[in-house]
Order: C-alpha cells, then structure tokens, then sequence
C-alpha cells in the first residue's frame, strides 16, 4: 500500500513538471513610456498678423467708422477697451500743517490770484492753484507762485476713458497704412495703427507620469512570479 502511494507521488510530481516547462507563463504587462524631448520638435508656426486701428472715443464716430471700413472692403472685428488719457495739469501747493495752509491761500490771494483755495481732505494740506488743459500754461502759473517763495507742484492728472478698436485678423501693421485707409475719410491724425494685442496663453497641461503605470506593470509581474513559485514548492512537497 505505501509503495503505491509513493509511486502516485511520484507520478503527480512528473506530472507538474512537464506542465510547468511546455505551459507557455504569462507574459508581463509592458507600458510604453514616453521618450523625452530631444529638441527636435518643429517650432509652432507664426501667428497670422493682425493690425488694429483705434482708438475712436465716440460711439457714433465708431459706428461711421465701422462702415467705411467694410465699404472699402477691409474685414473688421470691433473690440471694446479703455484708454489712459491726460486729463490735464494741476498745479497746487502742500503744506505742512492747517496754519501753512492759510497762510499760503493768504499770500496767493494777496498776489492777486482770486482762483486758489483750500484742499479740505487732502493729507498734505493742499492750496489748489488752478487746473489747465496746456502744460505749459500750468508751468507758468507754478512759476508765479514760486516768485512768492512757495513751492508749487505741477502734477499730470489721468482718467480712463472708455474707447472702440477695430481689430483686423490676417492684415499686417504696414498692410494697413500703407496710405489706402486714407480714401475712408477716418481722422487718421488722432487714429493710430497697431498690431493686435495677443491673447493669453493657456497654462501647459502636465503629462501623466509613466512611472506610476511603469511600477504597477512590475507589480502585477512580480505577483505573477510570487505564485508561480509558491505552486512549484507545493508540488515539490
């Protein structure tokens, strides 16, 4: 009986054997990874030129414009945007305290200049002295005002002034004034031609990394292997 038993162990033992070398194993998963870049890539072509003319600050002034540039033909896109403009000169003189600040409005009256007066909120005790449209009219009453013996200040003011361009897409800058916008009739002396402002690029998108599909392809191999050997030790119990 026990002679028996060893030969049907021994058989199940050939049995194993054969079948573990003629079984084809699985084979492991392989996941390509992506090759860095070597630098080769082509460069992204060149944006299509884009001129742009502007700005026009008057809705109805726009509006004839946009018509006369599709009458003579040109392609236009409206754009709405906005404009640092110089809303002209101020010309003002601190103080160090309220008392400085009444005795200067007293001497500039005193000089015969009726137009000044108190800057109530301003933080450096102000005496405004006048606004003007002309640089060089404001400089001069600064002038007069220093000859007093007080420090006048000329300060350029801003505002934002909202305005309409006429965007192009496909026509360069020199196509545009190449002297045939000036049969539109459009005030060209207080126009200006300029290329399209680009837009904003989008933000790169990462590549998924290779190394996590890379390990979990190991992984699965290695558990492939881990049974295959527990099986062969089983056999050979």
């Amino acid at each position: 009986m026990l002679r028996i038993f060893i030969f049907v162990l021994i058989a199940a033992n050939l049995l194993f054997y054969g079948w573990s070398h003629w079984a084809s194993p699985e084979k492991p998963v392989l996941t390509a990874v992506a090759a860095a870049s070597t630098g080769t890539d082509k460069p992204p072509p060149a944006p299509l030129p884009c001129a742009t003319l502007g700005p026009f600050q008057d809705e109805l002034l726009a509006q004839q414009a946009e018509k006369q540039l599709t009458r003579a033909g040109w392609r236009s896109q409206r754009r709405a945007s906005s404009e640092d403009i110089s809303d002209g000169w101020w010309v003002y003189v601190p103080n160090r305290d309220a008392a400085g600040q009444e005795r200067t409005l007293r001497a500039i009256r005193g000089a015969g200049l009726r137009d000044a007066f108190s800057m109530a909120d301003s933080e450096d005790f102000s005496v405004s002295v006048g606004l003007f449209s002309d640089e060089q009219r404001a400089k001069d009453r600064a002038a007069r005002i220093q000859r007093l013996r007080l420090d006048a200040v000329v300060k350029e003011r801003h505002k934002q002034l909202a305005t309409v361009w006429f965007d192009m897409p496909g026509v360069a800058r020199e196509t545009l004034s190449d002297g045939r916008l000036a049969d539109t009739g459009l005030p060209l002396d207080v126009l200006r031609i300029e290329s399209c402002p680009q837009p904003a690029a989008a933000p790169a998108t990462e590549a998924p990394s290779a190394e996590g599909s890379g390990a979990e392809a190991a992984g699965k191999t290695g558990i492939a292997m881990g049974i295959h050997a527990r099986g062969m030790q089983v056999a050979r119990v």
